[in-house]
């Protein structure tokens, strides 16, 4: 088996500038790949990433995660494929239900796979090439593209799709119809491979070879030289943690816990939002699990328990792993090229 490859996800907030000398760090230090979050408070991702696109030749480039209740499938293969012109075909895109955007622009939606199915199959078969000769005409229960063309398209390597999916029947889905599925939040291992057996089953089932597919997992990373700064730098975060639903919940907390956890919520929200890290009123033991499950926290000086875990990750069958970097992304670049990528490229 191919070793896992490492990628790194930033905050939204990073200008151009600051993401063309990230991303060429990152590059010059093996790290396979580099993403941008579609948060609402940021900039457009995929421009952003344009200065990165022309001055890089190895690492991969993604946006993650755009939905389709937010922008037509036909709009989003366009902007991939304008990034994938820009990077010689390297550009990758993560298409899920959720994000930031539906907020923002009041839209009620349910979870529907059929919607993230049909963006998904839109957008690969632009990627693939469908509308550079010929027309796309595609009539869906949710979405048409009627006359889509892309003539415009030079680029003979095809943008990466993936579904950004993580329950069964949205896996099943992703596992059928993307290049790739991008799993969300999951720390434990044993968690991982579970959602893995399903996603073997579902290729089983329909006849995919499993070398087909990439799977991925998104895992917020918390490892610095300043151990107090580690812990409140991830409990400011947990919020984001799929959002604490109790679904990613239960494998390790009691129904009793996760429930706590569901009803005092604004505590997270509060931590989050005023950057403290501090959450009130819920025990310490509950915080310490989730970040522990939910993603790698840990001091610098004890990196190799970090390591331990991605190799633990790697051994479930992940193909990439994307590492969520929060605060001085530039020193835990350097920390996961000095001290993580040597153990995945022997």
């Amino acid at each position: 088996m191919a070793n896992m490859k490492i990628h790194v996800i930033l905050e939204p907030d990073i200008t151009p500038d600051q993401l063309l000398e990230i991303g060429l760090l990152a590059e010059r230090l093996d790290i396979a790949g580099l993403w941008v979050q579609n948060y609402a408070a940021g900039a457009d991702p995929f421009m952003s990433l344009v200065p990165l696109a022309r001055e890089s030749s190895r690492i991969k480039l993604g946006v993650v995660i755009v939905s389709p209740y937010e922008t037509h499938p036909a709009k989003m293969a366009t902007s991939l494929l304008t990034l994938n012109e820009y990077s010689n075909g390297r550009a990758s895109m993560v298409i899920g239900g959720g994000g930031e955007w539906l907020g923002i622009m009041g839209i009620k939606h349910s979870w529907r796979v059929s919607m993230v199915r049909e963006a998904v199959e839109i957008v690969r078969e632009a990627a693939r090439g469908g509308g550079v000769d010929g027309t796309i005409n595609y009539q869906g229960e949710n979405y048409r593209a009627k006359y889509y063309r892309t003539p415009w398209v030079k680029e003979q390597t095809p943008a990466t799709v993936y579904g950004g999916v993580t329950k069964d029947k949205m896996l099943q889905m992703g596992a059928c119809t993307a290049d790739g599925v991008m799993l969300a939040d999951l720390g434990l291992p044993s968690v991982v491979a579970g959602r893995i057996d399903v996603v073997n089953k579902a290729l089983e089932a329909s006849g995919r070879p499993r070398q087909d597919l990439l799977i991925n997992n998104f895992l917020g990373w918390h490892v610095k030289e300043d151990a107090q700064e580690v812990y409140r730098e991830a409990r400011r975060e947990l919020l984001i943690r799929a959002f604490l639903m109790k679904d990613w919940l239960t494998p390790f907390l009691s129904e009793e816990e996760a429930d706590f956890v569901q009803d005092n919520k604004g505590a997270f929200v509060k931590a989050y939002q005023e950057r403290t890290g501090i959450i009130e009123g819920v025990p310490q033991d509950i915080v310490d699990r989730i970040i522990d499950s939910l993603t790698i926290t840990v001091p610098a000086a004890d990196s190799d328990k970090a390591v331990e875990r991605l190799k633990q990750m790697e051994a479930t069958g992940l193909d990439e792993i994307s590492l969520r970097l929060h605060d001085d992304p530039v020193d835990s670049i350097r920390l996961i090229g000095e001290r993580v990528i040597p153990e995945f490229h022997r």
